[in-house]
């Protein structure tokens, strides 16, 4: 049988648990468990990998769905497991007030328990503050609350700071409920309780965070939730269809080549212009500047200047073009970087010798007769 997680909005609304382990009102990619029992089991380890997406949902709105009846049937997880997962140490946080007054959505911060009290961390001065304030780091992201705290527990610069601390004490806190999300209690029992003997001989507390993320990687490979086969229906991809008839490599190199054969032609075509804007236009002025107005046929003067003006207009074009194009393109760049592509040329060789000859044999080449080519 095939049972989905489904949480009812005081409003009636259905939102699943997916695939994509968020909530969706679609009507696809659902996560799915083979029991009732499993979705029991999992929803307080889900809770508590996911403090921020259950924070406003009540625990009695959760209901589990009968795939083949449809039929809605209310989740009845173990309430102390609940609250075991969410506390490390399995203590309700009923009295947790939230020390600042958070209007965003990030609602993680790095921590760390010192004999005076909590302290909390800032990441732009590399120090903890007794003073739970705006220069308190907060993270939207747990994952990413989640690294930084692993990172910095190796970084001995911090530490410097603290040397009655313990490095491998702190914490991820989600501000809003009180929780302790990061590390898990499992692997706190490792952590040593005095860290004096091995930090600084060995890299004791780098290996225990390779252990931790090595540990949290395969028990969710492990886990059944994760079981889930691949599907095509959740968020597919259309692959874009290009007209290669209009639109192919070899058009686009007859283009390039096109505009650096104009290019190289810009000298002329400057010279060009030059000699339409001043040695020929002063010939034109000087014409009527000298001319005998009672003789002059002003037609045909009127009918030669246009005609001079077109082919200049002509030519002013084409430098224009050629000045913007020279001016954005770097036109010896692009030609080097095309000469030095080595996909651009049927020049493939075979690293390994036997494998070598044995894809020539496959594509019924003797070896002495050349290489396979690679065209891409």
């Amino acid at each position: 049988m095939t049972y989905e997680l489904v949480y009812r909005s005081s409003k009636g609304n259905n939102n699943y648990w997916s695939v994509n382990e968020r909530f969706t009102r679609k009507e696809t990619g659902h996560f799915q468990w083979s029991s009732a029992i499993e979705i029991n089991q999992i929803f307080p380890q889900l809770k508590a990998k996911y403090p921020t997406l259950f924070a406003k949902k009540k625990t009695e709105r959760f209901y589990y769905l009968d795939v083949k009846s449809s039929k809605l049937i209310k989740l009845s997880p173990d309430q102390e497991e609940i609250k075991a997962a969410l506390t490390p140490d399995g203590i309700p946080q009923d009295n947790y007030t939230c020390p600042l007054k958070i209007t965003d959505s990030k609602y993680y911060a790095i921590a760390i328990d010192a004999p005076d009290g909590r302290y909390y961390f800032n990441t732009s001065k590399g120090v903890f503050l007794k003073t739970v304030n705006d220069e308190v780091r907060r993270w939207r992201e747990f994952d990413k609350a989640a690294a930084t705290a692993n990172t910095i527990r190796v970084n001995k610069k911090i530490w410097n700071k603290y040397p009655d601390w313990n490095p491998l004490s702190n914490y991820v806190i989600n501000l809003k409920t009180g929780a302790i999300v990061w590390p898990n209690k499992e692997l706190n029992s490792f952590f040593p309780a005095s860290f004096e003997s091995n930090y600084g001989t060995t890299n004791s507390a780098f290996l225990l965070m390779m252990l931790e993320q090595l540990d949290t990687q395969l028990q969710e490979h492990f886990s059944s939730i994760n079981q889930q086969p691949m599907n095509t229906i959740e968020d597919p991809i259309e692959i874009p269809q290009i007209d290669f008839e209009r639109y192919n490599a070899k058009e686009t190199f007859i283009a390039l080549s096109y505009i650096v054969r104009v290019i190289v032609q810009k000298p002329l075509i400057d010279k060009a212009l030059k000699c339409y804007d001043k040695e020929l236009l002063q010939d034109y002025l000087h014409t009527i500047e000298l001319a005998d107005l009672s003789r002059f046929n002003a037609n045909e003067f009127t009918n030669q200047l246009q005609q001079t003006r077109l082919k200049r207009r002509k030519i002013k074009n084409l430098a224009l073009f050629l000045n913007i194009i020279a001016e954005n393109m770097n036109v010896e760049k692009i030609l080097k970087q095309l000469w030095q592509e080595p996909s651009l040329r049927n020049c493939y060789h075979y690293r390994h010798p036997e494998t070598g000859q044995r894809m020539l044999d496959i594509m019924n080449v003797k070896s002495g007769e050349g290489r396979a080519g690679e065209n891409y």
